[in-house]
């Protein structure tokens, strides 16, 4: 069991920075004009590098060009600097004042500082690491503020983020930091362990620690993707409403082309190459349709006003159904040039009662129009005729 762990940890390794890094390229843009969303990218894009550092093809390259110990030191600053980046947000989320930003960036500096001090006042030593057995280097006293710093840091960002993800609130906000805090509580574990190793001389854990630390450079790479992944849903469906309404837009707003803003042209295009962004785009179509619909009223066969009950499924769907075909029916008479018919009420009164209502509901019309056989209730006028 831990020689799997400790060979699916060293597989992960690499996959999990490559995955760090992509999210943080994808999140750089919008992260950098968020004053809220810095520390965690900091954080992050601090983690991802201590963790590139680590990787055995990084390390034998550098051990060819420099000496094993200033990868090792700049291995362990980047840690502190996370570890603050974390405490940074955890400050930012939890108070309102920059006083303990600036406390923290000091902190930060000086243990940093102080790791380079105890370094270089430890006895010679050709490595900073812990080994699977015998003392630390440089020395104990090193490791321990080391590890005291990240588990502070992870401890308190963990608590947050448990809290603030139980309260309620957008549910990729929820999500976000519940991977986030689910990451750091493993990060911790990491560094739990090697506590262990140093202090109890337990072996056990070893095994486990390289696949904790994968796992963690997962989750908070999905958790800073979560609005990335919520703005491409978005896009996909505004994309889909958009594509499934033009049929029916592009036929409605031929005979009424006053309700469209800018001239119709193939779905395809709207897509591969947009005049506007895609939730325009979507809200656009949804809003001439409905107003194509509402111009095309004095030319259509109305249905009957529906009762003012709760209808079940079946008798919404025939009402679409008949809207659909009335529509229709208006369009190709709007075309023909008869004469408009009296106004009678109940044409529009079947809909949405809000706009995702109204969305569902064009998206099942756009069905029955596309299937209603063209009809026309009106004999063409004598202007018509001549």
């Amino acid at each position: 069991m831990t020689r799997d762990a400790a060979t699916l940890g060293a597989e992960l390794e690499l996959p999990s920075v490559l995955l760090l890094w992509a999210a943080v390229l994808l999140r750089v843009p919008s992260g950098l004009r968020s004053a809220a969303q810095r520390g965690v990218l900091l954080a992050v894009v601090t983690a991802a590098a201590s963790m590139t550092l680590d990787l055995p093809s990084v390390l034998h390259e550098a051990a060819r060009h420099s000496e094993a110990n200033v990868v090792a030191v700049a291995r362990n600053a980047l840690g502190v600097l996370s570890a603050g980046a974390v405490l940074s947000f955890v400050a930012q989320v939890t108070t309102e004042g920059r006083r303990f930003q600036t406390a923290i960036v000091l902190a930060s500096g000086s243990m940093v500082t102080l790791l380079l001090v105890l370094d270089l006042a430890a006895e010679p030593h050709l490595k900073i690491g812990i080994p699977v057995s015998g003392s630390p280097n440089p020395s104990l006293v090193y490791w321990l503020m080391l590890m005291s710093t990240h588990l502070a840091a992870n401890a308190l960002c963990a608590l947050m983020c448990l809290r603030y993800s139980a309260t309620p609130a957008h549910r990729s906000l929820t999500l976000s930091l519940r991977l986030f805090g689910l990451g750091t509580a493993l990060a911790g574990v990491y560094w739990l362990g090697y506590l262990l190793r140093v202090t109890t001389d337990a072996r056990w854990p070893l095994p486990w620690l390289p696949l904790l630390m994968d796992l963690h450079g997962v989750l908070r790479a999905l958790a800073i993707l979560v609005p990335t992944y919520t703005v491409f849903r978005r896009a996909v469906s505004d994309i889909a409403t958009a594509w499934r309404l033009w049929p029916m837009w592009h036929e409605l707003v031929t005979a009424v082309p006053h309700v469209a803003l800018a001239s119709p042209r193939h779905r395809i295009w709207d897509v591969v190459w947009p005049r506007m962004p895609y939730h325009v785009l979507a809200y656009r179509r949804i809003i001439e349709t409905r107003d194509a619909i509402l111009a095309l009223t004095d030319h259509g066969l109305p249905p009957q006003a529906p009762p003012p009950r709760r209808r079940t499924r079946a008798e919404a769907s025939r009402d679409i159904a008949a809207l659909a075909a009335a529509v229709k029916s208006a369009r190709d008479a709007k075309l023909q040039g008869l004469d408009p018919a009296p106004r009678t009420p109940g044409f529009i009164s079947t809909g949405g009662t809000d706009f995702a209502g109204e969305r569902a509901f064009l998206l099942r019309m756009v069905k029955a129009y596309q299937s209603a056989p063209a009809h026309v209730g009106a004999e063409p006028s004598s202007a018509a005729k001549d």
